[in-house]
């Protein structure tokens, strides 16, 4: 293997293969170094009998249609990635589902506003300018983004009206000051497991973002499953000179006078490099890759101040019926995510059975996604990965097929029939999550996105480390699959003018 590059990725999730494909496509050499077998990390398919599963992906955003294309869609057909995949607009944008209320949203602002006005008539006033106003809040956001990158003069409350007025609020907050009735506020909520933290303490910011990005451009699904983005990653990698080490990690990196210097691979050799973009948690990267020893202490301290966010209990499950047989035709579900909310955070620092999780139907939006005559749905519930550590080896399965047993007692009661046509059922836990990422309790979306850590105060994509960035979902601008690709935007932009 080639012993110089200039720039060495570590880690082939999405965060990292933005950053590494977008640095090899400005023409750097570029080493992309992955401890797995499998490229893409969350963004990754595996096979279960005659179906194939998606590890993480519900809904993409930032793609839109033809004629309406969206930010991302735009950075990857920069980066040689767009025309090898193929999107899937999505019917409906969500399903919420409780023992008072049975709503679907359209994909569309418009069709949305039209949809919960007509089914919250007295709220009417109320939704239309709760809507105007997250779409004001997220035009907003991504200008003080700039104004703060340039240090402009006009980041000023005056510039931002929106954000200075309600940036700081939660999610919560600003939907009951809007709305009174308590199935309005059910229905317009489910997203907070998107980004982590109920309405009660996620950014209202954070959440008007979700909204804007998911409802600006359709959303989207991907044909061939997340796995499918990823291998096109590796494919306009490689076609613009990039190397990529499959099943070879990187053990240390090492530096020399506070700069990167080289990377040792698990294979013990050393290559050198003057700039490094992590995929690795910045937990993991400054501990095991950097040394505590060479972290600045305040740094340490901003690290170590930050909680790690949650992970998820998934049930994969593989049905011998099509999936209007058990009434599941519409993509996304979210079960007991209205009025059970903060029950439902809150019952995911425990092993108890979930107060309410998502029920993804696959085979609904794509027919092709599974054998014909078939079903694949994903169940999903918050967890954190603490009450796990603490079951003991011989507790283990008995405790994952329980938690799994009270997710298909859930979603019986709305798609009945689910348990006799099980062909195929996978349970992954948090240490599942752990094992096969290397996040620290299995996290899904770094970080969990507090205020405190969100925006402009989540860690930079620039480490104290000279020539040292992060790409994930750790640091800027957040968890889910359009920030980690952004992320890696960011942290090749940052890596590239290094370079230069």
């Amino acid at each position: 293997m080639e012993k110089k590059f200039d720039a060495v990725v570590i880690g082939a999730g999405l965060g990292g293969m933005s950053a590494a494909t977008f640095l090899a496509r400005t023409g750097k050499k570029v080493l992309l170094l992955e401890r797995h077998h499998v490229p893409g990390g969350y963004a990754s398919s595996f096979r279960r009998g005659r179906f194939e599963f998606d590890a993480s992906l519900h809904v993409l955003s930032g793609i839109g249609v033809p004629g309406k294309r969206g930010r991302l869609f735009e950075y990857l057909d920069f980066l040689g990635v767009a025309s090898r995949v193929e999107f899937i607009p999505l019917n409906e944008l969500y399903r919420v589902i409780d023992d008072r209320i049975d709503v679907t949203i359209p994909p569309d602002w418009e069709e949305a506003i039209a949809t919960l006005a007509g089914r919250f008539p007295r709220e009417a006033d109320g939704i239309r300018d709760f809507f105007a106003l997250m779409k004001e809040l997220a035009r907003d956001l991504s200008g003080v983004f700039m104004a703060a990158k340039k240090r402009a003069a006009d980041l000023t409350p005056e510039s931002f009206p929106a954000f200075s007025r309600w940036g700081m609020k939660t999610y919560g907050e600003a939907r009951d000051h809007f709305f009174r009735d308590e199935d309005l506020k059910s229905a317009v909520s489910p997203f907070w497991s998107y980004l982590g933290l109920p309405p009660s303490k996620v950014p209202f910011h954070m959440m008007a973002s979700c909204w804007d990005a998911l409802l600006k451009q359709h959303p989207v699904h991907i044909r061939g499953r997340n796995q499918a983005l990823s291998s096109a990653f590796l494919e306009a990698f490689a076609e613009s000179g990039g190397e990529i080490r499959l099943g070879c990690g990187a053990r240390r990196i090492v530096l020399k006078d506070g700069a990167v210097r080289a990377v040792i691979t698990d294979e013990e050799e050393e290559v050198e490099t003057k700039v490094v973009v992590s995929n690795a948690s910045i937990p993991s990267t400054m501990s095991d890759l950097v040394g505590i020893g060479q972290v600045p202490e305040a740094y340490s301290r901003q690290v170590n101040s930050r909680q790690i966010g949650f992970s998820t209990v998934n049930v994969y499950a593989g049905l011998d019926c099509p999936p209007d047989a058990v009434g599941a035709t519409t993509h996304e579900n979210f079960i007991h995510f209205g009025n059970r909310i903060e029950e439902a955070w809150q019952t995911a620092f425990t092993l108890e059975p979930p107060k309410g999780m998502l029920f993804t139907s696959y085979t609904a939006s794509d027919p092709e996604f599974s054998p014909p005559g078939t079903a694949a749905i994903v169940m999903t519930a918050a967890s954190y990965a603490r009450p796990w550590y603490l079951v003991p080896p011989e507790r283990y399965v008995d405790e994952k097929n329980t938690f799994a047993a009270a997710m298909f007692d859930q979603a019986e009661q709305y798609f009945p029939g689910l348990r006799d046509h099980l062909e195929v059922v996978e349970v992954a836990t948090p240490l599942t999550n752990m094992r096969y990422t290397g996040n620290p309790g299995g996290t899904i979306y770094g970080f969990d996105q507090y205020l405190s850590d969100s925006g402009l105060f989540r860690l930079g994509n620039r480490s104290p480390v000279d020539g040292l960035y992060f790409a994930s979902a750790w640091t800027l601008p957040g968890g889910g699959y359009q920030t980690c690709m952004t992320s890696g935007f960011l942290a090749g932009s940052m890596a590239l003018k290094n370079l230069q």
